[in-house]
């Protein structure tokens, strides 16, 4: 209340704030007081102005986050009181909060809600970083996030890449406006840069235009919400994306034949996983390519080509270079033209026997029960 006073009022204006015992309906209540002598509030907000991503212009243009007032009616109501407010002409605005004076400690005061969604632990816990430079919208959802997710925060666009490089989060969720790096530099960036560009962005904004949202997904944005928006459907969005990553993983060891456009989410994965199956296609009958070779060849330190497939693929790259093969040998068994054994040593095993025990290890058959 009191960051909103100084923002309203100007240069030669006033702000009082007070502290006053009053007793309604024989109840004792501390009200504090903040009145300021700054602009009107518009008469037709006032019945509003506590909802959550209700916006009033601040003393430079600027919008607020639409956050700070539902938390003080949010807290006041934790501890039972009210808030009210009042504004007129010419004398600025009054905020008020009654608070009883007679409330006793309770085990389960400020508990959150019940949510439907369940709380994972530990390693389970997936990560979002959130890149924002309202501090108090950033702390909000933060605050919110922080029962289901390993939350990282970032103020700024660079910050933000920063952050994501460093720590390799499963989702990004951002809403800036800055002159340094948009939210459309920033969500260009991430998905032009081989390191994150399979994480997951949503944008989040309050200017809800047609060309704004048609920027968002041409820079790569994988979800675009408008605020204001629903608690659940935030929650849900986020849900839906980290199981689409997973379905993407599925499908990867289900599908004989991949297709790197089905399970990456933007061009430079597409073509990063084209590039590492032509050179795992080339190199099929050779049993000695390792994955020094092959990441010297996609370019990659092994520690960032480890990270990348295992992000898109859920695999290792020694894992997913055995997948390769082991699929590759099962078209070559449907087409029925080879045997096991020149099978084994055309998908690049030194031993038939090694490549019949992984093959029923993936497939949960012996090469010569394969039948697709």
């Amino acid at each position: 209340m009191l960051s909103n006073a100084i923002k309203f009022t100007g240069e030669n204006g006033s702000i009082r704030v007070s502290l006053t015992r009053e007793v309604k309906e024989e109840r004792a209540y501390a009200v504090i007081r903040v009145k300021d002598t700054g602009k009107r509030i518009p008469k037709e907000k006032l019945a509003t102005i506590f909802e959550r991503f209700k916006q009033v212009e601040e003393g430079d243009g600027r919008k607020g986050s639409g956050i700070g007032l539902n938390l003080v009616k949010e807290y006041v109501e934790m501890h039972r009181g009210e808030v009210r407010v009042e504004s007129e002409p010419e004398k600025g605005s009054v905020f008020s909060v009654y608070l009883p004076m007679d409330l006793e400690t309770s085990s389960t005061a400020g508990e959150p809600p019940v949510e439907t969604m369940a709380e994972p632990e530990g390693e389970s816990r997936k990560k979002i970083l959130i890149v924002e430079d309202n501090q108090e919208f950033r702390s909000y959802l933060k605050k919110e996030l922080t029962r289901y997710y390993t939350l990282y925060e970032a103020a700024d666009g660079e910050e933000g890449e920063r952050v994501a490089l460093e720590k390799e989060p499963d989702l990004i969720i951002t809403d800036l406006m800055m002159p340094q790096v948009s939210r459309f530099e920033l969500c260009r960036r991430i998905k032009n840069n081989l390191s994150i560009s399979h994480v997951p962005v949503i944008l989040l904004t309050a200017n809800n235009t047609f060309e704004n949202e048609r920027q968002g997904y041409k820079e790569g944005a994988d979800t675009y919400i408008a605020k204001p928006f629903q608690w659940d459907i935030l929650l849900l969005r986020i849900r839906n994306l980290l199981e689409q990553q997973s379905q993407r993983r599925q499908l990867f060891e289900k599908e004989i034949e991949i297709q790197p456009e089905q399970i990456t989410i933007s061009y430079v994965d597409e073509k990063f996983l084209k590039r590492t199956l032509d050179l795992i296609e080339k190199n099929m009958g050779n049993a000695e390519y390792s994955i020094e070779e092959l990441s010297k060849e996609v370019e990659m330190s092994r520690v960032n080509l480890y990270r990348k497939l295992q992000s898109i693929t859920g695999n290792t790259p020694t894992e997913f270079v055995k997948s390769v093969r082991l699929k590759k040998a099962a078209e070559l068994l449907k087409e029925g033209k080879m045997s096991v054994v020149e099978v084994a040593y055309t998908v690049g095993f030194n031993t038939p026997s090694y490549f019949t025990k992984s093959f029923k290890k993936m497939f949960g058959v012996l090469p010569t029960q394969y039948t697709p």
